[in-house]
């Protein structure tokens, strides 16, 4: 890799761990009442969850287990992600983009409403697989 690809991806790296930063400070910094009763917390993945399972927030929640997101700045990093691996493998990751610009009251009407889309999916199969 030469140097200015490295330099790149080391921006590229060092923007997401900061769009990561911001999506769970606006969780930490909610009020119960601005997310949903099925919503219990926020939390960081393992090493491997990160890395290899491409899962950037976990979100447990009351009645569905755990729900996955991958946390991207720009829909192109969301659609390259969507071209990936990590999610031919797992379809129930919700993909969230977080711009510079939005507040943690942006970021939370956008983690409530993928978050919503996502526990509806998972509840769909849910119900399609027992029947």
């Amino acid at each position: 890799m030469n140097v200015v690809t490295r330099a790149l991806k080391d921006i590229s790296l060092c923007r997401g761990r900061n769009t990561e930063d911001r999506f769970f400070e606006a969780m930490r910094t909610s009020a119960s009442a601005d997310m949903p009763r099925w919503f219990l917390r926020a939390k960081r993945p393992s090493f491997k969850e990160d890395r290899w399972e491409g899962k950037d927030a976990i979100i447990e929640t009351t009645d569905v287990g755990k729900l996955f997101l991958q946390i991207k700045s720009s829909e192109a990093g969301a659609a390259h992600f969507v071209k990936g691996r990590h999610y031919r493998r797992n379809k129930f990751i919700g993909i969230i983009v977080i711009r510079e610009r939005d507040s943690f009251e942006d970021i939370l009407i956008k983690a409530r409403s993928v978050l919503s889309q996502l526990r509806q999916d998972v509840l769909k199969n849910r119900k399609s697989i027992e029947w």
